[in-house]
């Protein structure tokens, strides 16, 4: 599965999680993640397979429908925005090619 590097990384940076089963965080980046189609799976999702997770990951994150495909980005560790500095940060990895 081919996948737009800028596609995968509007995927992977946000602060965003699930609440009762809904999307929350800063609107913007609700929006942003619901406008490129692709899945959250948070580690504590029970509907996951706990058995191919890796500890340091926060969350993955993968394209609709392409869960079976295995094609999904790890979400290892997040900065959250810093009005200071502004700007935030995501460290990701692919897990198809690290």
């Amino acid at each position: 599965m081919k996948v737009n590097l800028f596609i995968e990384a509007l995927a992977s940076t946000h602060a965003i999680t699930f609440v009762d089963k809904k999307l929350v965080g800063d609107p913007l980046d609700v929006k942003m993640f619901e406008a490129v189609k692709w899945e959250l799976h948070e580690m504590h999702d029970q509907s996951s397979d706990t058995a191919e997770h890796d500890a340091n990951v926060i969350c993955y994150v993968n394209p609709i429908g392409a869960k079976n495909s295995k094609y999904r980005s790890a979400l290892v560790r997040r900065f959250d925005f810093t009005s200071a500095l502004m700007r935030m940060s995501v460290i990701c990895k692919n897990q198809i090619d690290g």
